[in-house]
């Protein structure tokens, strides 16, 4: 029963109306089709391989697993937290991660997912708001207090990362839903290959054409998102 029911919780937190407020951000997508630089479904494909993929896998995927590790001590988190913040140079990015995170945090306190309303208070009290809450930290705390193994954890996370990316390229109007899912089809077998590996012993982060185009976004305008 343990497992079937670890299962559905994987499957309850990645649903696409799990509302973690990913939806708002393309992590650079927006711009790369409004400045004709991505305009296919190949184009979107080499984004996801050269810049997304590598990006959660260096960086997001070691604080997946530094969180999840914690064991339901919440100062412990708290640091891995900080450190997160310290790694994630590009603001806009980290101001996503943020966002995203705290959503993640308020719904599993609502829903009384252990520990989840303890962080919440805790790094609001603590003045952190501004450098806490990142969702690779949030998804590794959350992921080990479902009863999710380690690997489930970055499965589910690397998972709620791609989804969103090609979520974002079918509002934009940039792929067909039945591309979108060759799309995920493909990479998957790129990703689990690259889960199967150890991850790395220190975070990392180069992804310059995603996060130069983050940065470079027009505040003027109508945008669809917010990276």
């Amino acid at each position: 029963m343990a497992e079937i029911l670890n299962l559905l919780r994987l499957m309850q937190c990645n649903d696409s109306s799990f509302p973690s407020g990913a939806f708002a951000f393309s992590n650079g997508l927006e711009t790369l089709v409004n400045e004709g630089r991505v305009q296919s479904a190949k184009g979107i494909a080499e984004v996801i391989e050269t810049q997304i993929l590598p990006r959660w896998l260096s960086l997001d995927r070691y604080f997946v697993g530094q969180a999840f590790q914690c064991v339901g001590d919440l100062e412990r988190v708290t640091a891995v937290d900080q450190q997160c913040h310290l790694y994630n140079t590009n603001n806009d990015l980290a101001q996503a991660s943020r966002r995203i995170g705290r959503a993640l945090l308020n719904v599993h306190s609502r829903i009384e997912t252990p520990g989840a309303a303890a962080y919440k208070a805790l790094i609001a009290s603590s003045q952190t708001m501004d450098r806490a809450g990142y969702e690779p930290v949030i998804q590794g705390l959350v992921s080990h207090a479902l009863g999710l193994g380690k690997h489930q954890a970055e499965v589910a996370a690397l998972n709620s990362t791609l989804m969103g990316f090609v979520s974002s390229a079918v509002r934009l109007g940039k792929l067909g839903a039945i591309e979108a899912q060759g799309i995920l089809a493909d990479v998957s077998v790129v990703a689990a290959r690259q889960l199967e590996d150890e991850p790395q012993p220190f975070p990392s982060s180069f992804s310059p054409l995603a996060d130069i185009a983050v940065m470079r976004k027009s505040s003027g305008g109508a945008n669809l998102f917010s990276t």
